[in-house]
């Protein structure tokens, strides 16, 4: 039951990035990155996480592209939607 819990979470907060992403300052975007990193680091520091290092740090990595992934998409979905209304506004001065 975790499992499916820990999976439903993480797809509500790759969702919350994507969204933030999508925002016109860049820096929404890194909020959630950020919060990562202190936060396996915190747990880390005060010895929460078990495990061997090796997997901690795949665990760390794979979440970070995770994020960085939902944050690099959805500057890109931003940057194409910009591109669409332009031309669209574009294609009304002509008229």
């Amino acid at each position: 039951m975790f499992r499916i819990y820990a999976f439903l979470i993480a797809i509500v907060i790759l969702g919350v990035q994507y969204f933030l992403s999508r925002r016109d300052n860049a820096y929404w975007g890194a909020i959630l990155p950020i919060l990562y990193l202190m936060t396996m680091g915190y747990l880390w520091f005060f010895g929460t996480l078990s495990g061997s290092t090796i997997d901690l740090v795949i665990a760390i990595f794979a979440g970070l592209i995770a994020l960085l992934g939902a944050w690099a998409s959805g500057r890109e979905s931003m940057k194409k939607k910009r591109k669409r209304e332009l031309e669209k506004m574009k294609s009304y001065d002509i008229q």
